[in-house]
């Protein structure tokens, strides 16, 4: 596994660097990524480059073993260039223009932009494409964090007049497909179309709260800047290449920001790599950003660029705390057992200057080695004790399917918000299963359903008609399906279906939505869940589905006016079952009957008593099935198993209980 850290050679003085460098190489850390940020140092006036500074530091770590990421520094333009050309400048959906200063105040759209990104990605692969202590390139930083995902300059304006036009083709296609009739909005031509004054922006300001706005436009403004972006990162991808074979890649921001579809930005990447951030003082790593890491492009390994390192002051200000002791290795140990080749911490030193000063890092402002600095040392000392498992698979049977269009629909229409939020329940089914000794992948609409005996669609409120022939398709085949309320509503162009729902699959399904309505804390009701004549009481969440028809009801409601109703469906289609869940379920209820579908198409649980806040991740190497065992408490627990077990790293027989360090972990394998 690539380990190491995010280091900033440029903030340093002579000493301090070489104070740096050698508690680096010290460390055992095999990998450092360098240079986002230091475009004003490797082109300090317009093309005149400057490298050597760079060149030597990636030598000296070289020689020691440690390979460097060389990062393309256009998240960052020079003032020369800002001044130089201030329409490359980045306008938010206030009309309001970033100044120089910060990152990402540019236009991903700006030709001039794209023209300099281009010419400083060159001439970086001119320099280090061939270097034997380099590894890879990242593109960027962090694209479309912080409300930068959705430029509102002149020039996105006319780009995006001609991206709907080659779309649509006529202003009367227009029309029609996205109903401008509604409030008297038809358009008589492409150039009438603005942009949204609307965005779905993380930490964007409305201008307009109450701005009702057309929600084909919004749909039409999401896919246009995320492919915007898309082509700018191609760009720097293809200027890199001209001269490397060396993996190239950028650090998106996994879940968090959601203005690129990074299931369409990977292709043209060697790798999926992202940031992630979580707690690590007495709290459960969430994994769902590795399995959907996975699956972004599926069988290649993924990168992690940015990573939880320490406590103290954040970028917003509140801070974060210090991690529990062992629980950074513990941390590295999870991403490594979830499929990631390489973790990077951010950041090596913390920063005595700028808008990160005082920022969480491995060793403090002063440079002397503590704690997390020894952890990070032991980390990577038991990272080459578990090389050979790296070669292990995945070979789970359960996925969840995500979809950006989905994401995006409920974002900007959103469904009994704040309360629902597609990403957090797509999550939340993960972690039912996950607790109930199932390890899950996480895949895209355009993935392979036939690898796996059980597909779960949350949610699927946008669904075309390849979307209902791929459903029909894995049922009818064998598969098990279980969608969830408000799935198959919209067209691909965020209209909604005039035919009865779940639009195109009520064959699948054996039944018909009959009435809908949002679950608040004034109108719960109970339901009844059967399986296998077990009766299961639970409260309605979220939203309401009342569905009829063929289908077999497994869960109907007991009170108010809804008594009898159905809204939990099983039906028989071809050779497989279709399940349609029309509301929310508690924990213990929903994981019954997920399991109930897993039992049906002969999916084992891994093979544990499950603690609560304790992790199984199953890998399979050469017909061994190894057991990743991490207990997230700031407590010790003992482990239970269903058959006896055999410690891989202490190499000794562990029987069918065993302890666990608080923080803890333990790599098993089944005893022979």
């Amino acid at each position: 596994m690539y380990y190491g850290v995010s280091y900033y050679l440029e903030h340093k003085e002579k000493e301090d660097l070489a104070k740096d460098l050698k508690m680096l190489i010290a460390s055992g850390i095999n990998t450092v990524r360098m240079g986002e940020f230091a475009w004003c140092r490797m082109e300090p006036r317009e093309g005149d480059y400057q490298f050597d500074w760079l060149k030597e530091v990636v030598e000296i770590l070289g020689k020691a073993g440690i390979r460097t990421i060389i990062c393309t520094p256009t998240a960052c333009p020079p003032a020369w260039l800002t001044y130089q050309y201030p329409e490359i400048l980045y306008m938010d959906n206030r009309g309001e223009t970033r100044p120089f200063g910060g990152r990402r105040f540019y236009c991903y759209n700006s030709p001039i932009y794209r023209k300099y990104s281009e010419k400083i990605a060159t001439a970086l692969t001119n320099v280090f494409g061939k270097n034997p202590y380099v590894m890879g390139f990242q593109i960027d930083n962090e694209p479309a964090q912080e409300a930068s995902g959705r430029c509102h300059c002149s020039f996105c304006q006319k780009k995006f007049t001609k991206w709907l036009e080659k779309k649509y083709h006529s202003i009367d296609n227009y029309n029609k497909r996205s109903g401008t009739i509604f409030w008297g909005q038809e358009y008589d031509s492409f150039e009438q179309i603005k942009l949204p004054v609307n965005t779905i922006e993380v930490n964007a300001e409305q201008t307009l709260p109450a701005y009702f706005e057309n929600p084909t436009l919004r749909l039409e403004f999401e896919r246009f800047s995320s492919e915007s972006q898309i082509e700018y990162q191609n760009i720097q991808a293809e200027a890199l290449r001209g001269n490397t074979n060396y993996p190239v890649t950028t650090n998106g921001t996994g879940l968090e920001t959601n203005s690129i579809d990074y299931y369409q930005s990977t292709k043209n990447l060697d790798c999926y790599g992202f940031d992630y951030y979580p707690s690590l003082r007495d709290a459960q790593v969430d994994s769902f950003p590795y399995a959907f890491a996975r699956g972004v492009k599926e069988d290649v390994p993924f990168w992690v660029m940015e990573f939880m390192s320490g406590g103290g002051h954040r970028f917003g200000g509140s801070g974060r705390m210090q991690p529990n002791p062992e629980a950074l290795k513990q941390a590295v140990l999870q991403s490594f057992a979830h499929g990631a080749e390489m973790m990077l911490h951010f950041q090596y030193r913390t920063f005595p200057f700028g808008a990160e000063q005082l920022n969480y890092a491995i060793v403090d402002m002063d440079g002397v080695a503590r704690r997390r600095y020894y952890e990070m040392q032991e980390t990577a000392a038991l990272l080459k004790r578990l090389e050979v498992l790296e070669r292990a698979k995945f070979d789970n049977q359960i996925a969840i399917c995500l979809d950006y269009d989905v994401h995006w629909v409920l974002r900007i229409k959103p469904v009994n918000d704040s309360d629902f939020h597609y990403l957090n329940y797509a999550r939340r089914i993960y972690q039912i299963l996950l607790e109930n000794g199932y390890n899950v992948d996480v895949i895209s609409y355009q993935a392979d359903f036939s690898k796996y005996k059980m597909i779960v669609l949350p949610t699927a409120i946008i669904a075309d008609e390849a979307l209902q022939n791929k459903t029909k398709a894995f049922v009818s085949g064998g598969g098990t399906l279980l969608a969830t309320f408000l799935s198959f509503v919209k067209n691909k162009d965020n209209v909604g279906y005039t035919e009865s729902l779940p639009a195109g699959v009520r064959d699948v399904f054996g039944v018909e939505v009959q009435e809908v309505e949002p679950i608040f804390d004034v109108n719960h009701n109970q339901i009844e869940v059967v399986l296998e004549g077990e009766s299961l009481q639970s409260r309605d969440g979220l939203w309401c589905d009342i569905i009829a028809g063929k289908a077999h009801a497994i869960g109907k409601y007991l009170t108010d006016y809804k008594e009898g109703e159905m809204i939990v469906s099983e039906n028989h289609y071809g050779d497989g079952f279709a399940y349609y869940l029309g509301t929310d379920l508690e924990a213990e209820v929903f994981g019954k009957v997920l399991g109930h579908l897993a039992k049906r198409v002969n999916i084992s649980k891994n093979p544990f008593h499950m603690p609560k806040k304790v992790e199984i991740v199953r890998r399979v190497l050469e017909d061994t099935e190894y057991y990743f065992v991490f207990n997230f408490m700031a407590v010790a627990t003992t482990i239970e198993t269903m058959v006896p077990m055999r410690d891989y790293l202490e190499d000794c027989d562990c029987g069918m209980k065993m302890s666990l360090e608080r923080n803890g972990f333990r790599v098993l394998t089944k005893q022979i």
